[in-house]
């Protein structure tokens, strides 16, 4: 479950997954938590990642550019975390679960880079931010719950992944209809027109 609930949140927040994870391994001397997360440099640069990655999400417009930057970061960061969370079993769990991990933290990251780029286009300035603020309270909560209650925290996972893929597809959807209807609109002008 840590592995789920882990790519969920890298699939918004990998930095600070990456550091909510190494932090408490060294405050708390968790065995689950791989000693790689726990380095000082680890953690150093995740943090500075992670305070980057916050001002960026709250910029309309370049919460986009580092949405599409991020494409394959936040996928590979949480194959990673679950490679490193299985690594500690064996060679096979560990496979399994860096391809849990990435595939929740894709699907996460297209929702959210899905509804973020349906967010930039509202003509209200605050809705980016509000939205900003509710996937960082989001993902602090599922991080901490990962380290407190794994099992609570890959079943809050399950949930918000499911959510969050239906949400991309309605918008997906709406987007497709919204062109087809334009593009009727601007047929029948040019029919009128000639």
């Amino acid at each position: 479950m840590m592995t789920l609930s882990s790519g969920v949140a890298s699939g918004m927040r990998p930095y600070l997954m990456a550091f909510v994870l190494g932090l408490s391994g060294r405050l708390f001397a968790l065995e689950q938590i791989p000693d790689a997360l726990q380095r000082t440099d680890v953690l150093v640069i995740t943090g500075i990642l992670l305070m980057v990655d916050f001002a960026a999400d709250k910029i309309a417009f370049l919460d986009s550019f580092w949405d599409q930057l991020h494409t394959v970061i936040r996928p590979v960061a949480g194959g990673a975390i679950g490679y490193l969370v299985g690594g500690q079993t064996d060679t096979t769990s560990a496979i399994v679960m860096a391809v849990l991990g990435a595939g929740a933290a894709l699907g996460v990251h297209t929702t959210k880079a899905t509804a973020r780029a349906a967010v930039n286009v509202s003509p209200e300035p605050v809705s980016n931010a509000l939205v900003s603020v509710g996937e960082d309270v989001a993902v602090v909560v599922i991080a901490v719950l990962t380290v407190v209650l794994p099992v609570v925290a890959g079943i809050l996972a399950l949930v918000m992944l499911a959510a969050g893929l239906y949400l991309a597809y309605r918008i997906h959807r709406a987007y497709r209809n919204l062109r087809s209807r334009l593009a009727e609109a601007r047929a029948r002008r040019a029919a009128g027109n000639a």
